[in-house]
């Protein structure tokens, strides 16, 4: 028995083991927010190499809310079917699809006029303005009615994008959160979209429809507070019926290529703070070494993003001990890559493809 064999009961759903694909842009979708081929494939091959659940890429809840020109769709009736075949392709194989679902705020692509959780200046030179209370009514219901499409396509769930600065999680962190309102101030207010959120979707999709959430475990200001007011998110969380929080962090994307189990420490003081909702550490695991660390914690859940996108099968080869570490460079091509070659994900494979070329 490995680790791969270790099933984990959440509240309304039953993982086979403890192990998530955590939800990374996979590049692969068409312009109009379908999926293509390659993503189905990728879908399939992840699903047959031991994943107890599979996030899907953050899709799309409403128009003005695009992170990425490729990103798949859920903001309309058209894009219901695709998730039918994608979680029938992962049922297949033994594990479980939960799609990830979310609103790029002033990340957005598809629009010019950007709007935030407050007034601020965002990159490129551009300038959001603060939504509106019955714009902050129009994205929780987008949400609400997302999860509606997905409720009866086969998923066994969704997952809330509320991290990595779209919109949800400028609006539970201080640090872009200024509002005065009822969605400002005190983090009982700051949390409050996404509390009427997931009680929307509970109340549409029914109590015992699975529903997650990722959250920055920090912040870049007052970084002391932020962790107090987490446990605040905890409680809510639990009350409300959520399977599992998964914690990512601000700056995932410049840690050390060295770096390993980047927020451990906070994310398993979380994790004992209320021992009753399962929590998801994702960010630098990378090694037996490292699972061993996380299974022996009061995290119940371990999440991988690049490692995955290297290495499919890194889990089973690191179960069966056939290595003790994933290859994966934490080069973060993989966020640049698929622009230059089409359906081309890791610079490893890309260069095993091109030595395959010379060869020939």
């Amino acid at each position: 028995m490995t680790f791969l064999d270790s099933s984990v009961q959440l509240p309304h759903l039953k993982l086979k083991n403890p192990f998530l694909r955590s939800a990374v842009h996979s590049f692969l979708g068409t312009e109009d927010g379908f999926m293509t081929d390659a993503e189905y494939n990728m879908y399939d091959e992840l699903s047959k190499n031991g994943l107890g659940l599979i996030i899907t890429g953050h899709c799309c809840v409403a128009a003005g809310g695009l992170a990425n020109k490729e990103q798949i769709r859920i903001d309309d009736d058209c894009y219901i079917d695709q998730f039918k075949k994608a979680a029938a392709l992962v049922h297949e194989n033994g594990s479980r699809l939960m799609v990830q679902i979310n609103h790029a705020g002033p990340r957005a692509i598809d629009t010019t006029d950007w709007a935030d959780a407050s007034e601020d200046d965002v990159k490129k030179n551009q300038h959001a303005r603060a939504m509106t209370i019955e714009e902050i009514e129009k994205v929780r219901d987008a949400f609400i009615k997302s999860a509606q499409r997905l409720k009866d396509t086969g998923v066994d769930g969704v997952q809330i994008h509320a991290a990595h600065s779209y919109l949800l999680s400028r609006f539970i962190d201080a640090t872009f959160n200024h509002r005065t309102d009822n969605y400002g101030g005190p983090i009982e207010n700051r949390f409050r979209l996404c509390e009427e959120i997931i009680s929307g979707i509970k109340k549409a999709c029914g109590a015992d429809f699975p529903v997650a959430i990722k959250i920055n475990n920090d912040t870049i200001t007052d970084d002391e507070q932020y962790e107090k007011d987490m446990h605040y998110v905890i409680e809510k969380c639990l009350s409300l019926g959520i399977e599992f929080i998964e914690w990512s962090g601000v700056d995932f994307l410049n840690q050390p290529r060295t770096a390993t189990l980047y927020y451990f420490d906070r994310i398993a003081r979380l994790a004992a703070f209320e021992p009753r909702l399962a929590m998801s550490i994702v960010g630098g695991v990378k090694s037996l070494a490292d699972i061993e660390k996380v299974l022996q914690s009061p995290i119940k859940l371990i999440s991988l993003g690049r490692a995955l996108i290297c290495e499919p099968d890194i889990l089973k080869r690191l179960a069966a001990k056939s290595t003790e570490r994933s290859s994966c460079l934490s080069c973060n091509r993989c966020f640049a890559l698929p622009h230059l070659h089409k359906n081309v994900r890791c610079v490893l494979q890309w260069k095993k493809i091109k030595a395959t070329a010379k060869e020939k």
